[in-house]
């Protein structure tokens, strides 16, 4: 009897052919042949482990209760190289996260995030309408619903070194509404926000004012799409010309209030803060 956990590690030692000999014994009669086809119809090793549960009377017990699934991620790895997993995609999702933990460099992390989300979006099915339901379909290895917001974040930071993340990040923004139009509207609001935003960012005025306007009207008593707005014409942010118009940026933030946004009170800060940078002698168009 084993006298110890299993690791990947010590799986990654074994030859293919002990590794399917081990599962044989463990009631799993596994052919290099079976598990490719195995993975055509799977997102990943653990997925392929839990159908074995259903399809075989597995006699594992004790320390080698986690020899399947680890056997079958490193199967995975050696005979389906070129097929991305979702142990793949965590491991590329967590060396971002590492990068911006250790080397503070969000352009490198947001460059393999992206890469990540190309792999991702090719496994979104036609009636998946929604973040939350996508995420349900993949394992716990790592949360996307979470993933997906910093994705819009980070690529919104890195642009501040490097304008090209503008144009990413509105690609990003527009493939995530476009593919799941019911998330949740906050999540929703935050993407097409971002979307106007880069626009503004990239002296695309013009598209960014249409582009907040549709969110206004899409999402009329979301106080963010009016904070957005009105922000893009009092605000001065790093790197980034933007037009100064306090008599636009009230009229924004007042048209908010008339539609009873859900949060009134971040638009009378806002109202509070123009007014100090008028010395509250009234509004009107300024220069920085």
């Amino acid at each position: 009897m084993r006298k110890k956990h299993w690791s990947c590690e010590e799986i990654r030692e074994l030859s293919t052919e002990k590794i399917l000999q081990k599962l044989h014994d463990l009631g799993i009669p596994m052919t290099p042949e079976q598990f490719l086809e195995d993975v055509q119809n799977a997102y990943g090793g653990i997925e392929i482990a839990e159908r074995w549960k259903e399809q075989y009377t597995i006699t594992a017990e004790h320390f080698d209760l986690d020899f399947p699934w680890m056997a079958a991620i490193v199967l995975w790895e050696r005979l389906a190289p070129d097929v991305m997993s979702n142990e793949k995609l965590d491991d590329l999702i967590d060396q971002g996260y590492d990068i911006l933990e250790y080397n503070h460099d969000e352009a490198k992390a947001c460059t393999i995030w992206l890469e990540a989300w190309e792999h991702l979006k090719q496994r979104f099915e036609p009636d998946v309408k929604s973040i939350e339901a996508a995420a349900k379909r993949f394992d716990d290895s790592f949360e996307l619903y979470n993933w997906c917001q910093d994705v819009e974040l980070y690529l919104g930071n890195a642009a501040l070194e490097n304008s090209d993340y503008y144009h990413q990040r509105i690609t990003y923004c527009r493939e995530f509404c476009q593919r799941f139009p019911e998330t949740e509207e906050e999540i929703l609001v935050n993407m097409k926000r971002a979307d106007a935003e880069s626009h503004f960012f990239l002296g695309k005025i013009e598209e960014g004012e249409k582009l907040f306007q549709d969110l206004v009207n899409q999402f009329p008593q979301s106080v963010w799409g009016y904070i957005g707005w009105g922000d893009m014409y009092c605000l001065r942010m790093r790197n980034i010309q933007l037009p100064v118009d306090y008599v636009k940026a009230e009229k924004i933030y007042k048209a908010a209030l008339k539609n009873n946004v859900d949060e009134p009170e971040v638009i009378r800060d806002r109202l509070r803060s123009l007014a100090k940078k008028t010395g509250g002698k009234g509004f009107g168009s300024s220069k920085p």
